[in-house]
């Protein structure tokens, strides 16, 4: 305990000296002593509460900042038939992952420190969420990797966690998505949220599988998503990760199989939509509900007149989409 309370001073007078512009200690020796009160806070199983690890400034923001990604940041792939998975596979060797229902997001650490966090948004644009990555537990604030180290994941509300909440939000997905998105992150902190990370899209190069990157994640204390070696049967993969899903309240709306050799699926490419190393099987179909604004008419290059609802903005698979084409006079007559 008390090797514990003089880390906790040292570091956050350091931290302070170091917002003056006085620093009294070098990174790397911050780090170290950090470290130390990590592995103290480990054994004991808990923390102090005004502890660097668990207490950081919070911050107001007038406004998201619109960020361009430095990765593409696309959709998935989906299918609802497992026989789909079997062809796209071909008996690649492959990792099967819960695909969790809540917003995609990519985290940027440069020399051990979290830079940057930022929404997915359209895919190449996105929102600036740094202030709030801050206040999430799961998201570490400092890790041992020194190179720059760029991961995507999801950030979603348990099942537990959204119980507090159920009365005033439709469902973890949803709240998770607009909580990330809160301008003051003293209000963000209090909404319980979990970042679970899923792929490593810049950094260690040298690790060609995708299970060993995400071990190596949860080496520096990020929690990762529940992902099966594909060793038995797919059907039998999907069943485990549903029931791995359901132990820890991950709110999960099907699987993705994804080639464990990351220079294989690479190599694979992408389309405008989806990369091609990776496919989604989805438990049941996705429906959103929003307010339709408008119709407008466009004419195409070959002079035929579409249709397109104009919709109050809404996430669908971790993108905001605001606008859709009525090709179907079905869908027109129940509007």
């Amino acid at each position: 305990m008390n090797d514990m309370k003089e880390l906790v001073q040292k570091l956050n007078l350091a931290t302070l000296q170091y917002d003056k512009g006085t620093p009294v200690l070098s990174d790397e020796e911050w780090d170290d002593m950090y470290f130390e009160l990590m592995a103290l806070e480990m054994d004991a199983g808990f923390a102090l509460p005004d502890s660097p690890t668990q207490v950081i400034s919070y911050q107001v923001m007038n406004q998201l900042e619109k960020v361009e990604h430095n990765h593409k940041m696309l959709s998935l792939a989906k299918t609802k038939d497992l026989s789909e998975v079997t062809g796209f596979l071909a008996r690649h060797n492959a990792v099967a992952m819960c695909k969790m229902d809540g917003l995609t997001c990519s985290l940027r650490y440069v020399d051990g420190k979290l830079v940057s966090a930022e929404t997915r948004g359209n895919g190449f644009i996105g929102e600036g969420i740094f202030h709030n990555a801050m206040v999430i537990p799961s998201i570490p604030k400092r890790i041992k990797y020194k190179d720059e180290l760029v991961v995507d994941g999801e950030v979603i509300c348990t099942y537990n966690d959204f119980e507090f909440f159920a009365n005033e939000y439709k469902n973890p997905r949803n709240f998770a998505a607009g909580s990330i998105r809160l301008l003051e992150s003293q209000e963000c902190a209090k909404r319980d949220l979990t970042f679970v990370a899923w792929e490593v899209k810049q950094g260690y190069e040298n690790v060609n599988l995708l299970s060993e990157r995400l071990e190596k994640l949860a080496f520096e204390n990020f929690t990762i998503v529940p992902y099966d070696n594909l060793i038995l049967s797919i059907d039998q993969c999907v069943e485990n990760l549903k029931a791995d899903a359901a132990a820890l309240g991950y709110p999960i709306d099907g699987c993705v199989f994804k080639f464990n050799d990351i220079a294989y699926g690479d190599s694979l490419g992408a389309t405008s939509h989806h990369f091609k190393n990776a496919i989604a099987y989805k438990f049941y179909d996705e429906t959103f509900t929003t307010h339709l604004i408008d119709i407008e008419w466009t004419m195409g290059r070959t002079g035929v007149l579409t249709p397109v609802a104009i919709f109050e903005p809404l996430d669908m698979d971790g993108s905001t989409v605001e606008r859709a084409s009525l090709h179907n006079i079905s869908v027109m007559l129940n509007l």
